[in-house]
């Protein structure tokens, strides 16, 4: 499985937040049947901890995701970032070295290390980051994407990561660098998270704001039929490196049949979805389908049944010798 990013998923339980992890896990366990294994760990990208299975957050499986837009906050007005630590500003992974005297936070503490010059991040953009997390307490690093050659993307503004995060990435700007000091209240609570991170602990992340993307959702595309052999057309070309076997790819992707029915798609979760390509890991289809393809592009696959489920289909959604028209936007190839 792909390493995923850590959960940053708000803290708080109630119904509702229940009813759409549970929802989410239904979808989760129906992508399973569509792509198999290659679903990679879209449950750790919301609930883990990429660092280490041993002090992982998905060992806390039931953490739930909230629908709800959490109210912003303003920082604090009465503390300076420096009382707490101090942060790298090269262009390398950051180090976060905490104060000798820090003490705990009484609310959110922000602080750009480098201001950025792009984009200001809005309530409900979808951003790539890097980052670092560590504890106030002891200055424990318990994850950081930096490590695992990977980005890392995610909706802010919407709750679907911890209030901190949601609160503290608005306003940034792309190309920037921020440290975001996060007491308790706006972290994890007294929940904590798996072994990873304890109750009650003030977190600090320095994060870079690698882009806003800015790409917009598909319209369904309209098939007459499916031939016997893959099709591949590019509707965008993009700018950037090419998809060889191997690489690890960041993907939005709408899934239909020839009938213009949606079987699925990473953008009603609002998250792109991360695979390894060429190597087994999702249909042939994809494999032979996203190589050669650039950064920033968008290609239709018409992908034939035996390169899709062949005669065993997958689940109610696609029955036996089903074609499949996919339409796939590469965001990033990983590392």
């Amino acid at each position: 499985m792909v390493g995923s990013a850590f959960g940053l998923v708000p803290y708080q339980i109630n119904n509702e937040s229940v009813h759409v992890w549970r929802t989410y896990m239904r979808t989760l366990q129906r992508m399973r049947r569509i792509f198999g294994s290659s679903v990679l760990g879209f449950a750790l990208l919301l609930s883990g901890c990429g660092s280490s299975e041993d002090d992982s957050v998905a060992e806390n499986s039931e953490i739930p995701v909230s629908a709800t837009t959490i109210p912003l906050q303003s920082s604090s007005s009465d503390a300076s970032s420096s009382d707490f630590a101090e942060v790298s500003s090269d262009s390398g992974k950051p180090s976060i070295t905490i104060a000798a005297n820090a003490t705990e936070p009484s609310d959110l503490v922000i602080k750009d290390v480098v201001p950025g010059s792009g984009g200001v991040v809005g309530v409900g953009d979808l951003i790539e980051v890097k980052y670092v997390g560590v504890l106030l307490e002891d200055g424990a690093e318990f994850d950081a994407s930096w490590d695992r050659g990977q980005t890392f993307f995610v909706p802010v503004g919407v709750g679907a990561v911890i209030p901190g995060w949601d609160q503290g990435l608005l306003g940034m700007r792309e190309g920037g660098r921020r440290l975001l000091i996060i007491p308790p209240n706006l972290g994890y609570g007294a929940a904590g998270a798996g072994s990873a991170v304890p109750a009650n602990a003030t977190l600090l992340f320095a994060v870079d704001l690698v882009q806003i993307v800015n790409v917009s959702v598909p319209a369904i595309p309209s098939v007459s039929a499916v031939g016997t052999d893959l099709e591949v057309e590019d509707l965008l070309v993009g700018d950037g490196e090419a998809v060889e076997p191997g690489d690890t790819v960041s993907v939005h992707y709408l899934g239909s049949l020839v009938d213009g029915t949606v079987f699925d798609t990473s953008w009603s979760r609002g998250r792109p979805f991360t695979t390894q390509i060429g190597v087994g890991m999702v249909i042939q289809g994809w494999d032979q389908g996203i190589i050669g393809m650039r950064e920033g592009g968008r290609r239709l696959l018409k992908v034939p049944s035996d390169l899709a489920y062949g005669e065993t289909g997958a689940g109610s959604s696609i029955g036996p010798d089903t074609p499949l028209v996919f339409v796939v936007d590469l965001l990033r190839i990983q590392g």
